[in-house]
């Protein structure tokens, strides 16, 4: 990719991410939440088909965490595979097709949030990783 297109593709990113008025701005300057959105910017510049997200949202604020669940859900539509880590709850019932709960390095459970939830009895994914590993979520960081 040339020096161009990744500008081009950078200032399209900044701005659709919200970040476009901060970009003159040096990095050093920027909060943790504005870091975290960087970040996810940077691994997007090249357009990979397969994006790996560790924590994307940790340290940001509840509205810059609202604008970032809205921009990953948007790359959703663009042929991406998108496999995310999560501790938050919310985050992965908005953010998630199919959610993978993982209890000491073993999979214990594998569907969509929805039949989670159906199959375990529970109102959110919260209540199905304590029916099935007889922990709360917090307990487990």
């Amino acid at each position: 990719m040339s020096k161009e297109k990744i500008n081009e593709r950078a200032e399209e990113l900044l701005k659709l991410i919200g970040l476009f008025d901060a970009s003159e701005r040096k990095a050093k300057g920027y909060s943790g939440g504005m870091l975290r959105q960087l970040n996810l910017i940077v691994a997007l510049i090249n357009e990979p088909r397969i994006l790996f997200l560790d924590e994307p949202t940790v340290g940001m604020d509840p509205r810059v965490r609202r604008t970032t669940w809205d921009f990953i859900n948007s790359l959703k539509s663009q042929d991406r595979t998108i496999i995310l880590t999560t501790h938050y709850i919310e985050e992965a019932e908005v953010l998630c097709d199919r959610v993978a709960i993982i209890d000491y390095g073993k999979l214990v459970a594998l569907d969509t949030p929805k039949k989670l939830m159906e199959e375990h009895q529970a109102k959110n994914l919260e209540e199905v990783f304590l029916k099935i590993t007889g922990r709360r979520i917090l307990e487990g960081i």
